[in-house]
């Protein structure tokens, strides 16, 4: 029986008894920070709390947050950020919805990696955008394929990736495709939109660090970031992270110049978890957690599905692998387990015989169970 279970009107996704759910790409209930939020917020909410902080927000988010938040994350990508190239956002989907809305125009061509995030696509429908696949290998996205289908005439609005332990593939894009990758930017004049909310949740030497790197001032790259992954999804915070032309671009979304800053109070009840080094003791306490339920799933994979094919993923929430069957038709059987079939993160590919496998969820003894109900499930 599962020990993570998780139920009642505050969550989309239930954890139900009795099913071990390796398809919830989400923390652990014991990993979300309650106690510390809650200090946060008894530091910052008093009577002589400025009480502006309940207006329409800055449109960019507090200058004061954005300086922290540039600061933490020269730290952890190893390269300069400025508060000039950052606005708060709502998340990495109400991001990626706001990116989609200034960005690209009705009817407009998105490039995305194939697989991709299975409800990225959805976004950019309710956008009325239409995607493209470009297949991903064990470096990332296919650059050369991207090339190709550039050099064929398909004029992309913008390419959408997950350059850092890729969700649903966890594999990194190397730092030479990612170099070519805004090369073909500048000389097909697209944008790159890149989705990281896992960058700092990394598990062993890659450190893979933010497409940004890359952009050297071009203003071709925007970066989606998110303490979505990083403290918990309900506190739907995030940031755009781009030059500050293009931030100041992305500013004039009408739903931000008619109410401001997104998430003005929960960013002031962060604030403080940034400077004093909550976050990264919590950051981590999540890596060392990840790592070693990542590395219970694979040796369980290793041991109960030695036939299956997958690469160990050294950073993020997900192990992407190929069973050799049709895993949705799989699914249909299942009742004590379930999963991600690799169809429902596909665009444009056949891949059927995948599975998406999340370790973010459940404890090491669940996903070992969880492999256990997996393999007998195939009559392994």
């Amino acid at each position: 029986m599962p020990l993570t279970e998780q139920t009642g009107p505050f969550i989309q996704s239930a954890s139900l008894p009795g099913v071990i759910n390796l398809g919830l790409g989400q923390p652990s209930p014991r990993l979300l920070p309650i106690a510390a939020f809650a200090e946060a917020a008894n530091r910052q909410l008093h009577a002589g709390t400025d009480p502006l902080l309940m207006q329409y927000g800055a449109q960019l988010g507090h200058p004061g947050f954005r300086v922290s938040l540039a600061h933490l994350l020269t730290d952890q990508y190893s390269h300069l950020v400025t508060a000039e190239e950052l606005m708060l956002t709502g998340g990495n989907s109400i991001g990626l919805t706001l990116v989609s809305e200034v960005f690209a125009r009705h009817g407009d061509i998105v490039i995305c990696e194939d697989p991709t995030y299975f409800l990225a696509c959805g976004v950019f429908a309710s956008a009325g955008l239409e995607v493209r696949g470009v297949p991903v290998d064990a470096d990332g996205l296919d650059v050369d394929a991207l090339a190709r289908m550039l050099a064929g005439g398909l004029r992309p609005a913008f390419v959408y990736c997950i350059p850092a332990f890729q969700n649903p593939c966890g594999v990194c894009l190397s730092p030479e495709r990612a170099q070519r990758l805004v090369e073909l930017a500048e000389a097909h004049d697209f944008m790159i939109v890149a989705d990281e909310p896992y960058v700092l949740l990394h598990y062993a030497d890659q450190r893979p660090g933010s497409l940004m790197r890359h952009d050297q001032g071009r203003g071709r790259v925007i970066s989606l970031g998110s303490f979505s992954k990083l403290l918990g999804p309900g506190l739907r915070l995030g940031w755009a992270h781009a030059a500050p032309a293009v931030i100041d671009r992305l500013a004039q979304h009408g739903a931000i110049r008619s109410g401001g800053c997104l998430n003005p109070v929960v960013a002031h009840l962060v604030w403080p978890m940034l400077d004093d080094g909550v976050l990264l003791a919590h950051v981590a306490e999540l890596r060392s957690v990840y790592g070693e339920r990542s590395r219970a799933l694979t040796a369980a994979l290793r041991e109960r599905l030695p036939e299956a094919r997958f690469i160990a993923p050294q950073g993020g929430y997900f192990c992407w692998v190929e069973l050799g069957e049709d895993t949705a038709a799989l699914l249909e059987r299942a009742d004590n387990v379930r999963f991600i079939p690799g169809s429902r993160c596909a665009v444009e590919r056949d891949l059927g015989r995948f599975v998406r496998l999340s370790f973010s969820f459940y404890e090491v003894e669940e996903l070992v169970e969880g492999i256990e109900r997996l393999a007998a499930l195939r009559g392994g």
